[in-house]
């Protein structure tokens, strides 16, 4: 159903792409209207399709344009510190709320994956659809600009803004103990990536001055950078280990 020359891959059973059923349903939950349906198709195709021809390159936009976005309603909204803005973005943004949204709208219905992925239920786990959701984000930012993107971040997040609380995951209590001690941002490397790309097992070492302070693993980087974050944290309790 691609158009001649399309970049995509040709797809060749997916309900989504029936173009007046799943997709149209999608765009009524976002309240948006796609001019270019090829960057809406690009936003739904998951890598277990193909290794270069998904939704990737467009979650990494759609990270920062989210963040951007939520970053400056929370400025306008609360008077808060830094540090609390930072923390209350940090639960607006990361993967159980993204997935949390992407269920609301439905959108796991509407990607497309390889067979043996969505028959291993991969489609239902929150790192596919936070990644989707993301990639959805840029592309009704490329499709419509910063102004439509916004409006639609801000009619799916608005409840959660209001509600935001500055607590900490693992990783924002890490990044606070750390900088209290030296200024320096903590970094996250990634060390390995094991098993078929539906089942990946991530793990992931957490820095900072360069040195290494422990590693995690997990389905998602995400979670493998959570459990790094963790265990530094354990570590750093202990009296001989404190900065």
């Amino acid at each position: 159903m691609t158009k001649k020359g399309s970049k995509l891959p040709q797809y060749k059973a997916a309900a989504f792409f029936h173009e007046n059923s799943s997709h149209q349903d999608l765009m009524a939950a976002l309240a948006y209207q796609f001019i270019n349906l090829e960057l809406l198709k690009k936003a739904l195709v998951h890598p277990s399709i193909h290794p270069m021809q998904n939704n990737q390159r467009l979650e990494f936009l759609g990270d920062a344009v989210l963040q951007l976005v939520i970053s400056q309603e929370l400025l306008e909204q609360f008077k808060d510190t830094e540090g609390k803005l930072t923390f209350k973005r940090q639960k607006l943004v990361n993967e159980a709320a993204l997935a949390g949204i992407a269920r609301h709208i439905k959108l796991g219905n509407c990607l497309y994956a390889s067979p043996s992925f969505v028959q291993d239920k991969g489609l239902e786990q929150d790192s596919v659809l936070a990644d989707a959701m993301e990639a959805l984000l840029a592309a009704i930012y490329l499709d419509g600009g910063l102004d439509a993107v916004r409006a639609v971040i801000l009619r799916l997040w608005g409840d959660s803004i209001q509600a935001a609380k500055p607590s900490l995951d693992a990783k924002g209590q890490l990044q606070a103990v750390l900088q209290a001690a030296a200024p320096v941002d903590i970094t996250y490397v990634d060390l390995a990536q094991d098993g078929p790309p539906h089942q990946r097992i991530f793990t992931v070492a957490v820095l900072h001055e360069g040195k290494a302070l422990a590693q995690g693993t997990g389905k998602t980087k995400r979670a493998a950078q959570q459990e790094a974050a963790q265990k530094a944290l354990e570590t750093l309790q202990k009296p001989e280990d404190r900065l």
